[in-house]
């Protein structure tokens, strides 16, 4: 199925596990959505390699091993935790800044982050449960407290329980305004 040059978009699931691509293909074919879909193999925790990345440069598609150049426009992570990368997303520069180490990263303004994760229902709140282990949750206000600059405006910041054990969850989205 070729591209549809209607359809702007472009949807890139990125892990830093090998075998992410092959086991992404299937759903991706089944909810119709493979061709305007890749897969990248990406550290988030070098934020160089990621930067790179949202720059368009060594921005390889696992399965099609074709070079793409992109704009990011939204970045969404479900049930994934890495504050490091989270602070770096919320310092991000909207034009040519300063240059730091590693390189502040640029996302153009009405980019969106949307972020689904276990979260203390309040700021008192004890953790009590198994998995993930409290270290791996972020605390009430983490999420609204590192998107809070005059850059970021928050749009939801909610609290909800997983379908499975009662955990509670934060639905968190910003738009970066400048």
């Amino acid at each position: 199925m070729t591209q549809n040059k209607h359809f702007p978009l472009h949807f890139v699931g990125i892990d830093n596990h090998k075998g992410s691509a092959k086991r992404c293909i299937p759903l991706w074919k089944n909810r119709g959505v493979d061709h305007i879909t890749s897969s990248h193999l990406l550290d988030l925790n070098k934020l160089n390699l990621v930067n790179d990345f949202f720059e368009g440069r060594n921005t390889i598609d696992q399965n099609k091993s074709e070079k793409i150049k992109s704009t990011v426009v939204f970045l969404y992570a479900v049930r994934f935790l890495n504050r490091k990368l989270f602070s770096y997303i919320a310092r991000s520069a909207s034009g040519t800044e300063i240059e730091t180490n590693p390189p502040s990263l640029c996302l153009p303004i009405g980019t969106i982050v949307a972020i689904s994760h276990f979260c203390k229902p309040t700021q008192t709140s004890e953790w009590n449960f198994d998995h993930p282990k409290e270290s791996n949750v972020l605390e009430r206000d983490e999420l609204s407290s590192l998107f809070s600059g005059a850059q970021w405006s928050v749009i939801k910041d909610d609290i909800c329980f997983d379908g499975d054990h009662g955990r509670t969850l934060i639905q968190f989205i910003a738009r970066k305004v400048a």
